[in-house]
């Protein structure tokens, strides 16, 4: 059974997840050369600050940093310079890239510098996910990633069946991401109406107690004082 990863983050329903056009066969690997052992994080959904354990790297690259759909990850322990003992790196493989600013950038910073940090991210007080180092204030706290240069090879020749089910699959995923951005969308537009409405419900009540007194307690006609006849 897997983990249910969605407790300890929010998704950033503020970045596109429509496929991103690639070319045929274009490398989209990538590499993590080390999870920190010392890595937390604090978000609107967990609160308090948590250790950043490998099971969440994949629903964060998902649902946090919007990159792509991940078709699998393999972990692996290595030597890492300056670490007394061996880490946790992740090559990370995905079935398609989504189509916005963020992994734009990323891929941009791969190509000039070959490599991407990532800090999380703060879309307001109700959204968001802030990476930082347990026992320091240092606030460099990331995930830095790296182009996978040598990803696991897939056979170049398939049968017929094959190649048939690898563009059904391909259609369908494309499918799937649409219909998750029309489901972000939608959720904002919710979000934006549920806001309306209760700045709408709040003038309506205000207007409808200012009806209620004046009925309740209607003003003096001017009449002068009241009289015991009027009241009989």
């Amino acid at each position: 059974m897997s983990f249910d990863s969605s407790v300890f983050f929010p998704v950033d329903n503020t970045k596109e997840c429509s496929t991103l056009d690639l070319q045929e066969n274009e490398n989209t690997s990538l590499y993590v050369p080390v999870i920190p052992p010392n890595l937390c994080f604090a978000s609107s959904e967990a609160k308090e600050s948590q250790k950043f354990h490998p099971k969440f790297l994949k629903y964060y690259i998902e649902n946090c940093m919007r990159v792509g759909k991940i078709r699998r990850i393999d972990f692996a322990t290595r030597e890492v310079p300056h670490y007394t003992t061996p880490q946790i790196c992740a090559f990370i493989h995905f079935d398609c890239l989504y189509n916005n600013a963020n992994t734009v950038q990323m891929r941009n910073d791969l190509q000039k510098s070959g490599k991407h940090l990532s800090r999380g991210f703060n879309v307001n007080e109700d959204s968001y996910c802030k990476f930082q180092h347990a026992y320091s204030n240092n606030t460099n706290a990331h995930l830095l990633f790296k182009i996978n240069h040598k990803p696991i090879d897939t056979p170049k020749e398939y049968t017929r069946n094959i190649e048939q089910e690898m563009a059904e699959n391909k259609l369908l995923i494309e499918k799937l991401q649409e219909k998750d951005e029309i489901i972000r969308k939608l959720m904002n537009t919710t979000s934006n109406i549920e806001n309306n409405d209760s700045e709408l419900y709040q003038r309506a009540d205000d207007r409808t107690n200012d009806i209620l007194n004046a009925t309740i307690y209607p003003e003096p006609n001017d009449g002068g004082p009241l009289k015991m006849e009027d009241l009989m």
